[in-house]
């Protein structure tokens, strides 16, 4: 599954080598999550990971509270679900309905040193996210 070149660019530092660690975020087999990392020169900038699971889960919930610095709700979603982002992370809970999964848990952690405007990371960590989550949706089938 392609990933946005120009949504993931501000969590990259200039490198020698970018490299995708991990499994498919969607191919799982009889698992339920799949996890990739980005990584320049041989440090992990962005870790994403797709959970798929039996309800929807409230990423605001006191339960995934310690996930955050600063967190915030997502408001007017493109797609159906629960989101949350923090300076460092997003969070989305979605429907799926396809025979892959019925609902999917979909969390974006950016590793790479902050510059000086969070206000500016965390508009490109929902950026990225508002453009991730369709694609995944799409690649396992989701009809939700």
């Amino acid at each position: 599954m392609p990933l946005n070149e120009k949504a993931l660019e501000p969590f990259l530092v200039d490198g020698e080598k970018i490299e995708v660690v991990g499994d498919s975020l969607v191919e799982s087999g009889t698992g339920t999550q799949g996890t990739c990392e980005l990584r320049v020169d041989g440090k992990e900038m962005v870790h994403l990971r797709v959970h798929k699971v039996d309800k929807i889960y409230d990423p605001m919930a006191d339960l995934d509270a310690f996930r955050f610095t600063n967190r915030a709700k997502m408001e007017a979603l493109p797609f159906s679900g629960l989101g949350a982002l923090g300076d460092r992370n997003s969070m989305v809970s979605t429907e799926c309905a396809s025979p892959k999964a019925d609902y999917l848990v979909l969390h974006t952690v950016v590793r790479s040193p902050a510059e000086d405007d969070v206000a500016e990371r965390r508009k490109d960590i929902e950026a990225f996210t508002l453009d991730f989550v369709p694609k995944v949706k799409k690649a396992l089938g989701c009809t939700a």
